[in-house]
């Protein structure tokens, strides 16, 4: 049966936790027979040691404590929640960032012509033949025909607002998950397996692994929001 621990790296060499000395030859898990780590939290490391390993007052003023089942999932729980609040803020961080690169090659007037007179006297125009004052005299001044400018304003905010819409709807999706996610505090093993399943991917489709016609699978995970980029650009 192993040993629940917690621990803060040592030194390599003095095996001295560095929470007391800063290290000299590197920091390094403690050498204790079957340590096994499980995940971290700031600088702490969590695990398992043999259950022959001794945690005495000695271990605990290096830093190193045996811990019962419930506070090993509450903090299980508290890194999780951590992610959670993190990624929240991160969604709309690489949402900005998708906008800038897919929206940034559109004028700041595309939109706003589009939602006032402009796209609907060109959608009209394209429909009726009817030019207003406004089209025509940017045509005019332009040096294209009403037809043209009509048809690029059409084209032109139509794919503004479609990308927008994909983006709102990606940001949108990653958001509801990460606002779903939870822990199943039944046990030791339960908590860790809610914990590594927020770091799981997800297939988005196929790319070229350029070696002949061989594919290879494109996954990007399924809750951290660093896959927003490639989302989009597998829609």
């Amino acid at each position: 049966m192993a040993k629940q621990i917690k621990w803060i790296k040592v030194d390599a060499d003095t095996q001295v936790s560095i929470a007391i000395t800063k290290p000299t030859a590197g920091a390094t898990n403690p050498n204790l027979t079957d340590l096994v780590e499980n995940f971290d939290w700031g600088q702490w490391c969590y695990g398992t040691c043999a259950d022959s390993v001794t945690i005495n007052t000695a271990s605990n003023d290096n830093f190193i404590f045996e811990i019962s089942d419930a506070d090993y999932i509450a903090d299980i729980k508290g890194k999780i929640d951590e992610y959670v609040r993190e990624w929240k803020v991160t969604v709309y961080e690489k949402e900005k960032e998708l906008r800038e690169q897919e929206l940034g090659d559109y004028a700041d007037s595309v939109y706003a012509s589009g939602s006032g007179y402009k796209y609907d006297a060109a959608v009209a125009f394209i429909s009726s033949g009817t030019a207003n004052a406004g089209l025509t005299t940017e045509a005019t001044v332009r040096g294209i025909t009403v037809t043209a400018l009509a048809n690029k304003i059409k084209t032109n905010h139509e794919a503004y607002v479609t990308k927008d819409a994909q983006i709102s709807g990606l940001r949108g999706l990653l958001y509801d998950r990460i606002a779903s996610i939870g822990i199943n505090s039944t046990s030791v093993s339960t908590a860790l397996a809610s914990y590594a399943g927020i770091h799981t991917n997800e297939k988005i489709g196929t790319q070229s692994s350029g070696i002949g016609t061989e594919m290879v699978d494109v996954e990007v995970p399924f809750y951290k929001p660093d896959g927003l980029s490639s989302r989009f650009s597998f829609l």
